[in-house]
């Protein structure tokens, strides 16, 4: 048992423990106590934060020794102590994508909630945060001083020299790497590229516009006949690409779910005046791709793509 456990058994916490009529009753006087306001829904109960409130209702902790990464901090469990959480609350739905119930907030005041997957997460004037995959998981992270994991939007950049020293072929290059990465950590399985060209560095209108389906067969050999459609369209359309921005997107495929859909991947080159032949390769990552299974895939598409970074350049 850890020490955060140890603290939630010394608040009252136990295997089992049900407390379902003061529960019920709190939620019910939570509920009755909130006035609709604009821009908030009602609060809706689902069976996640009926467990929840049934096991830890009207628990109090406070935090015992120091934190292990940051500042411990004690907490009460109590729907009524955040009835007037509409707002932040709904923006946290925003971002996770999952609806959300109050169960308490933290010494420091912070707002406490658990969302359908029961997960326990919490609000305060730094930003959103998921404590914990389990609201007991979460409760003693707060107890123990373990930090959390920020709800919010994430990027990643590497810059890397012109692996083929042409620059539609060396975007093309970099880009298929990601599709590979991301197929890769299933994160989503790209079905098509998407070509940009912006005159003037990237400053000016944008020129083209267009996608171009992923050919079958290996990445490696669909390079070049991807090379050849995208120049193709370049032709066709009369533009120049001296002085001008390539960028190559690897856009989700249509059936993604909104959060994958939230996960984009770029490479550009061109931008630069002074390093024309300059590759960046971004990775970007909505806030509600900052939780569960997903954060975990983009985590480990942005090492790995920062392990190849030095590789393109090769």
């Amino acid at each position: 048992m850890t020490r955060g456990e140890d603290v939630l058994a010394s608040a009252g916490w136990h295997q089992g423990r049900d407390v379902e009529s003061e529960a019920l009753s709190a939620v019910f006087r939570a509920v009755a106590l909130v006035e609709p306001t604009p821009g908030t829904s009602p609060w809706v109960l689902f069976p996640a934060a009926e467990q929840a409130l049934r096991a830890f209702h009207g628990l109090r902790s406070r935090p015992a020794g120091p934190g292990q990464q940051v500042a411990p901090t004690g907490w009460v469990i109590d729907p009524v102590a955040v009835r007037h959480a509409g707002h932040p609350l709904s923006r946290l739905t925003e971002s996770t994508g999952s609806r959300l119930f109050p169960l308490g907030r933290t010494d420091a005041d912070a707002i406490l909630a658990v969302d359908e997957e029961g997960r326990l997460f919490s609000i305060d004037h730094g930003g959103q945060w998921l404590l914990g995959e389990t609201v007991r998981e979460g409760l003693a992270a707060l107890t123990e001083g373990r930090a959390p994991h920020r709800i919010a939007a994430r990027q990643w950049a590497w810059t890397v020299s012109s692996p083929n020293g042409e620059p539609l072929a060396d975007v093309i290059h970099t880009a298929l790497v990601a599709v590979y990465v991301l197929h890769h950590r299933q994160v989503f399985s790209a079905r098509h590229l998407r070509l940009i060209v912006t005159p003037l560095r990237g400053i000016a209108p944008v020129a083209l516009d267009r996608t171009v389906p992923l050919p079958g067969g290996s990445l490696e050999d669909g390079a070049v006949p991807l090379a050849a459609k995208m120049e193709a369209l370049i032709e066709a359309e009369d533009v120049t690409t001296r002085g001008a921005e390539l960028k190559v997107e690897v856009p989700a495929p249509r059936n993604a779910t909104a959060q994958q859909s939230s996960v984009s991947c770029a490479v550009r080159t061109g931008h630069l005046a002074k390093t024309p032949a300059t590759v960046e390769l971004h990775l970007a990552a909505g806030a509600d791709a900052s939780i569960g299974r997903l954060r975990t895939a983009v985590q480990a598409c942005s090492e790995d793509l920062a392990r190849q970074a030095p590789a393109l350049s090769a």
